[in-house]
């Protein structure tokens, strides 16, 4: 993965605005480019095709998504337990997510596909955040595969809400914390459920 210079985050940063502008599929090098005040062999520099820097620009907006749901958890107290709060909020910020959301909109086909390729990552950069939103002490008394095994599970499901269409009604925070309660929390390891949030 490239690094974090300043001509990185430019490049990184213009493709944001273009994907959402233009959709994952449909933007050109030139414009990401232009709009970075770049070269595309500087482009090329960093990112050897067009895919890895769509991975790039897809890691770096879910690693910003994930430490802003980790930090919002921190500082409020669940309406609930834990585990439905941090999938509830997941749910609800990646449906914020202007960049991340016309991915799936435009390429839920796409989107599977990275999933494949960067599911573990994925587990990792959720394992830490629970690990942080997690009271003091509480990662520790469920133990490290308990916490991978809750991060798997969040976006398992969260995939799963996210590309599947539902016949529940899913229009706000409550009835995704509804859908949480229902389904999300029973599905969990008898281990997690065995010690409460």
């Amino acid at each position: 993965m490239p690094g974090d210079d300043p001509a990185t985050q430019a490049i990184l940063d213009a493709a944001v605005v273009e994907f959402e502008q233009h959709g994952f599929r449909r933007v050109a090098l030139d414009d990401v480019a232009r709009r970075a005040k770049v070269s595309r062999t500087t482009i090329y520099r960093r990112f050897a095709s067009r895919d890895e820097l769509v991975a790039a620009v897809i890691d770096r907006e879910n690693a910003v998504l994930f430490a802003n749901i980790a930090e919002e958890l921190k500082s409020r107290r669940p309406q609930s337990n834990y585990y439905v709060e941090a999938f509830t909020l997941s749910i609800v910020r990646f449906q914020q997510h202007r960049v991340l959301t016309r991915m799936l909109a435009d390429e839920p086909g796409l989107m599977l596909e990275l999933a494949h390729r960067h599911w573990n990552a994925a587990v990792e950069r959720m394992a830490v955040a629970l690990r942080v939103i997690f009271p003091d002490g509480f990662a520790e008394q469920i133990g490290a595969e308990a916490v991978d095994q809750l991060a798997d599970t969040i976006l398992r499901y969260a995939a799963m809400l996210l590309l599947l269409p539902t016949r529940e009604t899913l229009a706000d925070a409550e009835d995704i914390r509804a859908f949480a309660t229902a389904h999300f929390l029973p599905s969990l390891p008898a281990a997690l459920r065995a010690v409460p949030v």
